[in-house]
């Protein structure tokens, strides 16, 4: 009698969802649907052997098929899948017939294998041979994506085989899953392992064979033994009274580390681990990755219908941390720590040969981190291999930011327990663990400004060479390096200028404006087009001034920087736009000139006001033409000229560094920090 389904099977299929990338799922389905056969069969008969074959077939004439060299260039379209399993019987059709089926509930079935088959291929060939009474007899049909689901049903014929089976065949994959479906007799031989490998490693697996039309065929364990290791480490954990299995392999052909989530001796979800174990190893010149699986009851009973994804919470928020609520994200971190003890030889050879390459980066290129290394090491020893410089700076720094915040939030901590006094001794124990934290943070933060300034340093003495152009970088390029162009000092901290450069009193200087027109600089109360390359104001008068004495009166001096081109000898003079000293001492007395005003009180720059004048050039003849007219004399290292000004206006100190005196300065001044983070 023709069975009925209990639902409309063509609704139920369009309704499935099958992503392309898992085409090779109705193969797997058939081929699980055949262990299942054999494993009833064998709880009922002694001495039996399970078998199943599998047979590819290609686009092409089946004869033509056979001579040729090599087959795998044409596209597989169908499946041949014959097993010696218990076969068809009355009841097995039953549950055939009937969707959502519970007859293999507690062998993980979903009584949905044979939709998804529908989903990607165009109709299932089925013949089976099963024991009806005293005898074998025959069953065949076509199963289609049709309401009803059978078509031409035949029962109870004769059949000339001794021994019941099933052959089914996956006929005509639809052409949006075919593309996805691998050429390879190989490839698909080795996803076939890896989806069913738990079988393989716990050797309940029934010899596997797969063959093209030419007649070449791989046994399946025989390829498990020869490509995957044969030694399975185990371990095993709890989470909210539930047990987990842990079963680590190594795979010789996998392209990465991964864990597999299995239910029912099947992978449900794969994800690689990269970020734990990023080092290929090379044993006997062939590399191999991990592949980690889990298994456990809790992911049987809450794998989703279709058997690609779980039932339950993936990831969990920071409120649902220590609840009892198992996910998948709780099973992550069991799983990594497990893992961490099962290789614990192999991480540790492997994490050594990684912390010999980046500790020396380290210390030679950024020596700021030295920290990360004292109280974050096993997260270093944790970080991806192979990482470039500038993806180590990051890893690092991101390292740093943790330590910085578990600092800060152990101050808290520690300020809270302070007010508990049946807590003192406690207390200093903590407080004396913070404070060494703190001092360390503080450390840190040296550091990385010592490294900042022989940076910038490095970065100028590059930019006064010749470039690829064979000329020199323009001066707003060099200008920036000092001091950012166009800006207002209100906008630029401590840590973006580097006027320490020229002189380390002006780095906590005070910025009126920067490449800006004089009439721009609302403080100068000037009409002036001219401009000025920099403008910087001290004062005297701080947040100690009452350290001062009543009859000090507070008074400002005023800076002035001018930047040139390195190797410019185009001066000229007496021309205010090639003479820079007449340039600077024109900025000096517009300064006077104008009305400065700051918080709306009046300040006034007069003949008494002190003015600093930098001017940063090369000094090339065409300067020094102009600087011995001006009679300019000297420094004592003979690398630069000053004079001091003096009129009935102004009063100006004038120096003329050229770029190779600045940064002789600098790095003599800075020496004893570069040779302490051994920069040098």
């Amino acid at each position: 009698m023709l069975p009925k389904n209990s639902t409309n099977l063509r609704n139920r299929v369009q309704k499935l969802n099958l992503p392309r990338t898992k085409a090779l799922y109705p193969l797997f389905e058939l081929i699980s649907n055949s262990i299942h056969a054999i494993q009833e069969k064998a709880s009922i008969t002694n001495r039996y052997q399970g078998q199943i074959t599998i047979k590819a077939i290609r686009n092409g004439d089946e004869e033509l098929l056979k001579t040729l060299e090599n087959i795998e260039k044409y596209p597989i379209h169908s499946f041949v899948i014959e097993d010696n399993g218990i076969g068809l019987n009355n009841d097995n059709i039953i549950s055939f017939a009937e969707l959502d089926s519970e007859k293999k509930i507690e062998i993980g079935g979903k009584g949905v294998g044979r939709l998804i088959c529908l989903k990607a291929f165009n109709k299932l060939i089925v013949e089976s041979d099963y024991l009806n009474g005293n005898g074998l007899v025959k069953r065949k049909f076509d199963y289609k994506r049709s309401r009803e689901g059978f078509d031409n049903y035949q029962d109870e014929l004769p059949t000339v085989n001794k021994q019941s089976g099933t052959t089914i065949i996956l006929h005509k994959c639809e052409g949006i899953y075919q593309n996805y479906i691998p050429k390879s007799l190989m490839e698909i031989a080795r996803q076939i392992v890896t989806h069913f490998q738990l079988y393989f490693i716990q050797n309940i697996q029934p010899e596997i064979i797969i063959k093209n039309q030419d007649n070449v065929e791989i046994n399946l364990t025989n390829l498990y033994e020869r490509d995957f290791e044969k030694e399975i480490l185990k371990d095993s954990f709890n989470i909210s009274e539930q047990n987990f299995n842990i079963f680590i392999s190594k795979s010789y052909k996998a392209l990465s580390h991964k864990i597999h989530y299995c239910a029912h001796e099947r992978i449900v979800k794969s994800e690689g681990i990269s970020k734990y174990l990023n080092d290929r190893v090379q044993e006997q010149e062939q590399g191999f990755f991990f592949q980690v699986f889990i298994v456990g009851e809790y992911l049987n009973k809450n794998v989703n219908e279709s058997r690609t994804s779980f039932n339950f919470t993936i990831e969990e928020d920071e409120d649902s941390l220590n609840i009892e609520e198992i996910t998948l994200s709780k099973i992550r971190r069991r799983t990594i720590s497990s893992i961490e003890t099962l290789l614990n030889v192999f991480l540790t050879d492997i994490r050594k040969k990684k912390m010999e390459i980046y500790v020396p980066i380290i210390e030679e290129e950024y020596p700021n981190y030295s920290t990360v290394l004292h109280h974050r090491k096993d997260k270093v020893e944790k970080l991806p291999a192979g990482l470039s410089k500038q993806e180590l700076d990051i890893k690092l720094y991101e390292l740093e930011s943790d330590w910085r915040l578990d600092v800060k939030k152990q101050g808290v901590e520690l300020l809270d327990k302070k007010k508990d006094i049946t807590k003192l001794e406690n207390y200093k124990e903590l407080y004396s663990c913070y404070l060494s934290n703190f001092n360390e943070v503080g450390q840190s933060d040296l550091a990385r400004y010592v490294v900042h300034r022989k940076a910038v340093i490095d970065l100028l003495e590059t930019l006064i060479e010749l470039n690829e152009d064979g000329r020199f970088e323009n001066e707003e390029i060099v200008h920036s390096l000092f001091f950012p162009v166009r800006e207002k000092g209100k906008s630029i901290s401590t840590e973006k200028q580097n006027l320490w450069l020229l002189d380390e009193r002006l780095t906590y200087n005070t910025l009126l404006a920067s490449d800006k027109m004089f009439k721009q600089i609302d403080e100068l109360n000037s009409d002036s087009e001219k401009r000025m390359d920099l403008i910087v104001r001290k004062s005297e008068v701080y947040e100690n001034a009452t350290l001062y004495s009543e009859e000090k009166y507070p008074f400002e001096s005023f800076t002035v920087v001018e930047f040139k081109k390195p190797e410019r000898d185009n001066y000229v003079h007496g021309d205010y736009k090639k003479d820079p000293i007449m340039q600077v001492r024109t900025y000096v007395e517009e300064i006077i000139n104008g009305k400065e005003k700051v918080k709306g009180k009046r300040i006034e720059a007069d003949i008494r006001t002190p003015f600093y004048c930098y001017v940063i050039a090369d000094i090339t003849p065409s300067l020094v033409k102009i600087l011995d007219y001006e009679s300019f004399v000297l420094t004592p290292d003979g690398l630069g000229y000053f004079r001091f000004y003096e009129t009935k206006t102004s009063k100006a100190y004038i120096e003329v560094l050229p770029f190779k005196k600045i940064l002789k300065d600098a790095a003599q001044r800075n020496k004893v920090l570069f040779d302490k983070l051994k920069l040098i």
